[in-house]
């Protein structure tokens, strides 16, 4: 998946997760990378592009939010991308709420909206160009 086909901009945050996968496995993992529609993280074991498996983030009460989630592809020694599956608006909102703290967190600027489209390369924009 390039760039352009996700649907939600994605952060560069180390954000805790748990990652329970089809076997049974328990791993504790980062998200390297979060939108509200899904993340990338390090964790690659014995999951595979098409596999469903469960991630669990601590929220910032926490209390762990449940995704249900599906490998979208597998680079080999490097990690996975995740697609978060059935997600609520509810589970999506508190998805932000945690990109949000991290933000803080981390001392970047918390105006952004995790519900906005990404920005397009501006190669691939249609527009007329100058």
């Amino acid at each position: 998946m390039s760039l352009n086909q996700r649907q939600h901009t994605r952060f560069s945050l180390d954000v805790p997760a748990t990652i329970y996968n089809k076997f049974g496995e328990v791993q504790e993992t980062l998200l390297q990378q979060i939108s509200i529609g899904g993340c990338f993280t390090d964790w690659e074991e014995n999951i595979y592009a098409g596999d469903e498996f469960r991630i669990e983030i601590e929220l910032p009460n926490k209390n762990r939010l449940p995704l249900s989630c599906k490998a979208i592809y597998r680079f080999e020694n490097t990690g996975i991308g995740v697609k978060f599956t059935d997600i609520s608006q509810f589970e999506q909102e508190l998805v932000s709420k945690i990109i949000s703290e991290c933000l803080v967190r981390e001392g970047l600027p918390i105006h952004v909206d995790p519900f906005r489209q990404p920005s397009k390369f501006i190669e691939d924009d249609d527009s007329p160009q100058i």
